[in-house]
């Protein structure tokens, strides 16, 4: 038997409605320790600002949000805490659902056993 080399996955958020164009590129990929921490820190009101710098700082790669004055948003913990609470939340949880594996079903990469690089998820807005 051979190796296998686990895929390091992208994931393409991308949002809608008032905040169309923007786009968010995080691993899709990340260690099961990584996914429990972060819904640890999720559910609790104590330790929310924490999964979103921890978000910021081990799941997020990069993004195309510019403030009002057209300067780039770093991608990072502070770029995370500096957004609304709308397009933040929007972020996380469409990561967390893709994360899990329950956007829809199973991905299509457990159904054909093909791997993508990236896969892009619409995010409705309000």
């Amino acid at each position: 038997m051979g190796n296998f080399k686990i895929p390091n996955r992208e994931i393409v958020i991308m949002l809608e409605g008032d905040f169309a164009g923007a786009e968010i590129v995080c691993k899709q990929d990340v260690s099961i320790g990584t996914f429990l921490e972060m819904q640890k820190l999720s559910g609790n009101d104590d330790t929310i600002v924490e999964s979103y710098k921890k978000f910021g700082n081990d799941i997020l790669l990069r993004w195309n949000l510019v403030d009002d004055k057209e300067k780039p948003i770093k991608a990072d913990s502070d770029g995370m805490l500096s957004l609304s609470p709308d397009i933040a939340i929007s972020i996380l949880t469409k990561w967390t659902e893709n994360a899990a594996g329950n956007q829809s079903g199973s991905s299509p990469e457990l159904q054909n056993g093909n791997t993508l690089a990236e896969e892009s998820i619409p995010a409705e807005t309000k």
